[in-house]
């Protein structure tokens, strides 16, 4: 007895512990649970485009090349008897830069004279004889035929003289092949060659190089949308460039060069401009910051870059109406420069979002801050990043 008074003293303990757990669980459930907070306005700083006459410019990378350079290479082989220059000098047109040994030149040369003029000794002869023949033709003495045979041994001679002239004259050009000047006025290079070398007309590396520093070029490469700008600011006055040297100072050259095609697999076309370089501290193959002044781009309208934001569709901005709602507009980035954005499909005065607009949507409400607060107060804005992803719905 005692044993079931205990067993069901327990059993009604868990029947009381089970319904009050019962009750607990059904207000529990019953109830309904709100945890949502009211969402913040997001904060952003504004901007508005403005409509101002703006300089055309266009920034490229090139490189310095020289506008005149050759390569020296000897006309034939021989042996390099002196070398008339030092690696570095300024070397004028026509001077004598290295002589070639000239023995075997000069030996044939002398060679074919002295056969021309064997030649024309035998010429002389024949025309006396042919004159003697004509004379004794008229008397009866001889026969016609031999005056022709005689008219024809002259002939053949007066061939063969201009032969041995021709040969002569190739002779001297070898001759002064074996003088090698300078074609350019240029600074020459590094010397490939020393007294006693070889020159080989086959060899690779030319025996030296000679570089024009004044006028000196730049090459560049600018992308086929700034070729138009260009074309029409060249159509009425010459086109300035303009180059950033080490020392923080410009110097002002001319676009001289346009190429005739536009790349197609980089889409970008070539282009080199001239520069004076008297000084010559300018230097073929050196790189250069490059600055393309095309005129000026009236009426255009601009903003700061960093309002500019980089969707899945291109570019674009979040403008702002009168309710302070947001609405996204695609536009076209023209050009960058003087840290400001020359845009395409905005109008002027148009209020857009500067900072805080990477997590925005069209159609969202957001608070203007007050430009007279600080950046670095406690209210700071959210994603200000000028290129941010465009947020969907």
């Amino acid at each position: 007895m005692a044993i079931d008074k205990k067993r069901a003293t327990i059993l009604i303990g868990i029947i009381i512990i089970g319904s009050a757990l019962a009750l607990t669980f059904g207000f529990s459930f019953g109830r309904k649970t709100d945890n949502s907070t009211p969402k913040k306005t997001p904060l952003v700083s504004v901007t508005e485009t403005k409509t101002q006459d703006f300089p055309i410019e266009f920034a490229a990378q090139g490189h310095l090349v020289a506008l005149n350079q050759v390569d020296v290479r000897p006309q034939l082989t021989g042996t390099i008897q002196s070398v008339n220059f030092k690696e570095g000098d300024e070397i004028r047109a026509g001077q004598l830069l290295f002589t070639l040994d000239a023995s075997d030149a000069t030996a044939q040369l002398k060679r074919f004279e002295a056969q021309a003029a064997q030649i024309n000794a035998q010429l002389v002869d024949a025309k006396r004889d042919y004159s003697r023949a004509t004379e004794l033709a008229k008397s009866n003495f001889i026969a016609p035929s031999a005056v022709d045979t005689a008219a024809s041994k002259v002939d053949a001679l007066q061939a063969q003289l201009k032969a041995a002239g021709a040969e002569i004259d190739s002779a001297r050009i070898v001759v002064e092949h074996t003088r090698i000047t300078a074609p350019i006025s240029a600074k020459a290079g590094a010397v490939m060659v020393y007294s006693g070398s070889l020159a080989q007309v086959s060899a690779t590396a030319p025996l030296v190089t000679l570089a024009q520093f004044d006028p000196i070029g730049v090459e560049f490469r600018l992308p086929e949308q700034n070729l138009n700008p260009i074309l029409a600011a060249r159509a009425t006055m010459p086109v300035i460039v303009t180059i950033d040297c080490p020392d923080g100072n410009k110097i002002e050259g001319k676009l001289s060069f346009i190429n005739n095609t536009v790349n197609p697999d980089t889409g970008t076309i070539n282009l080199k401009a001239t520069f004076p370089n008297p000084q010559q501290n300018l230097w073929p193959g050196a790189f250069a910051r490059v600055t393309v002044h095309a005129g000026l781009s009236k009426g255009a309208v601009v903003l700061p870059p960093q309002a500019i934001m980089e969707g899945p569709n291109g570019r674009f901005v979040y403008a702002v109406d009168a309710d302070n709602k947001v609405t996204s507009k695609a536009l076209t980035l023209l050009r960058i420069q003087n840290e400001m954005a020359v845009i395409d499909g905005l109008k002027d005065g148009e209020r857009v979002v500067l900072e805080g607009g990477q997590n925005l949507r069209s159609g969202m409400l957001v608070q203007v801050a007050d430009p007279s607060i600080p950046k670095n107060s406690t209210d700071k804005l959210t994603g200000a990043d000028s290129m941010a992803t465009e947020s969907t719905k």
